[in-house]
């Protein structure tokens, strides 16, 4: 644990302290930061973004920016497209953008390659870096699906496809439907068993049905387990102490209501049996002879219909939870924290949640308007955080958001006809503990509220996976893509002539582009010694040595 404190002090130490910009006997006075604060926001606005504004945005909301390198008009999801048309305009066109080509569970191609493929070519950037954020609330994974003989597939292949598919669907949807879509789909089904769960025993005996998806469905996918304001700090009692979001017994009463669902199949089972033969191509089937239709307390003193049927009872749970005061807190901070930063304020998360309450036109959880609200609020935007939150503010790189960052800033040519350049960085983000889709349990690749190793009341949900293992493969993915045959020979070429050649001008191309305004001046001068060295003899030693030591760096793998 020491370790791992010190690393993760170490990687933050230049992203979340003011060593990212001027020490504290360099900064202005408070009254000269306001003013320039102000100007700032003046002269850099959403609609006519600065570069460095662009390519924040980008960082946010792709899964990593591009340069248009000469092509005009510059292409949708470019810096200079950005900044032509601003971040408005950018966000109603990706959210018009159709899902890319579907993830296809009887091909060849690993999962994994096909996500690594799409995050870095697709053009539907957002709705594929939201869904991304989305299966880390509503986690399923290859890992809890075992292969069946009774089907002429591999099935937690299968189903995983099909369950990206969704997230992709309902990225920009309405949250109400994605809740029901994803409790009826089957790759959940058998994750958290809602598929053949019962309520009636083999002799037609009355049981409990499993708790799993119930559980999970309200502590993971909607409330959380404390009681919320409405922007996200916890609701205290007289007391002063923490509030339970829901009771034992409601977990209870939501299996019981959502119990008898089963694979899709061309008729029922008998009360008290099941159907073997899973079918994840479908969603699960209603079958109300195993389902429990007695009355049930749910959350805020509702009852379902006493003697209501499967479907009855399904629409009156959902629609129980998701009117639940603390789906639009712990909904919208999730996604903040993906897209953003770990640590947004109050106001932002309240901001945001009034949007997931109401889009303006009355409807509530329309995840497209909560996401535009996420990435428009003014903690988003600008250069740079704003001056009264830049210590602290943004979030660790992922390994799969640290790999596809670097492989899109390289903007490199990849040989999908004869190679499998998706594979190699599947495995290269596996090897930092993120193997998508593998999440090795409900709670994804890390907690979502592990803390920021020894800084209190700040959470760092990806320093989870942070240690001297994970640190190191950083390091080694790195050096195997800029120094080794393992890119080329995995199908991905990278055009070095790209970039600048002199010293200083390489630099200053960092520091401009891929750091947008951020470098700190330790980095920028070892960046300069460094190239200097003597055993840096040719241009592209030069290079591939800047490369590595700013994709290194905090001021790279802490997004900012």
């Amino acid at each position: 644990m020491l370790r791992r404190t010190t690393l993760a002090l170490v990687l933050c130490a230049t992203s979340c302290t003011q060593a990212e910009g001027p020490s504290a006997t360099e900064s202005p006075p408070p009254d000269q930061q306001e003013v320039l604060g102000r100007a700032e926001q003046a002269a850099d606005t959403p609609e006519t973004p600065g570069e460095a504004n662009s390519i924040r945005f980008l960082e946010q909301s792709s899964f990593g920016p591009r340069l248009a390198r000469g092509v005009a008009p510059a292409p949708v999801g470019t810096v200079e497209h950005v900044m032509a048309v601003g971040i408005p305009q950018s966000l109603t066109e990706q959210f018009a953008l159709q899902p890319a080509t579907p993830y296809d569970g009887e091909s060849a191609q690993d999962l994994g390659s096909q996500f690594f493929l799409r995050a870095v070519t697709g053009e539907d950037q957002l709705r594929q870096r939201v869904a991304f954020a989305l299966s880390q609330i509503f986690v399923v994974s290859m890992n809890g699906i075992p292969d069946s003989a009774r089907t002429p597939y591999v099935d937690s292949k299968v189903a995983l496809a099909g369950y990206m598919n969704l997230l992709s669907q309902y990225a920009f949807g309405d949250f109400r439907e994605l809740l029901e879509a994803v409790t009826k789909n089957p790759a959940m089904g058998r994750y958290l068993d809602m598929a053949n769960n019962r309520a009636f025993d083999s002799k037609g005996n009355p049981i409990d049905p499993n708790e799993n998806y119930a559980r999970e469905m309200l502590q993971l996918f909607t409330l959380g387990t404390d009681k919320l304001n409405i922007d996200g700090t916890p609701l205290l009692d007289a007391d002063g102490h923490r509030q339970r979001a829901y009771s034992e017994e409601q977990v209870k009463a939501f299996a019981h209501a959502l119990s008898g669902w089963t694979w899709n199949a061309a008729a029922c089972p008998a009360r008290g049996a099941a159907i073997n033969t899973p079918d994840y191509k479908n969603p699960l089937m209603a079958c109300n002879d195993n389902h429990d239709t007695t009355r049930q307390e749910l959350l805020r003193g509702v009852f379902t219909a006493a003697g209501g049927n499967i479907n009855t009872h399904l629409t009156q749970a959902l629609n129980n939870v998701f009117n639940d005061p603390n789906v639009p807190p712990f909904i919208s901070k999730q996604l903040i924290q993906h897209l953003v930063t770990s640590n947004p304020t109050p106001g932002y998360v309240r901001r945001v949640a009034n949007v997931f309450k109401n889009d303006g036109t009355g409807a509530r959880g329309n995840l497209q308007a909560v996401v535009r609200a996420i990435l428009e609020d003014s903690e988003a935007r600008g250069a740079q955080p704003p001056l009264s939150l830049r210590s602290g503010f943004g979030h660790l790189r992922s390994p799969a958001l640290f790999v596809t960052n670097v492989v899109r800033w390289l903007d490199p040519t990849l040989d999908t006809a004869t190679k499998d350049p998706g594979l190699k960085l599947s495995n290269w983000s596996k090897s930092m503990n993120q193997w998508v889709p593998r999440a090795p349990s409900v709670f994804s690749y890390y907690p979502p509220n592990a803390p920021l190793p020894g800084v209190d009341g700040l959470v760092g949900p990806e320093f989870g996976i942070l240690d001297t293992a994970t640190i190191t493969a950083r390091a080694n993915f790195l050096h195997e893509f800029l120094y080794t045959s393992a890119a080329t020979n995995a199908g991905i070429t990278v055009d070095y002539d790209l970039l600048p050649s002199a010293n200083a001008d390489l630099v200053a191309y960092l520091g401009r582009y891929w750091l947008h305004g951020t470098l700190a001046p330790g980095l920028e001068q070892k960046l300069l010694t460094a190239m200097g060295d003597s055993r840096a003899n040719t241009a592209i030693r030069k290079k591939k040595l800047a490369l590595y030591l700013t994709f290194l760096s905090p001021s790279f793998q802490i997004q900012r």
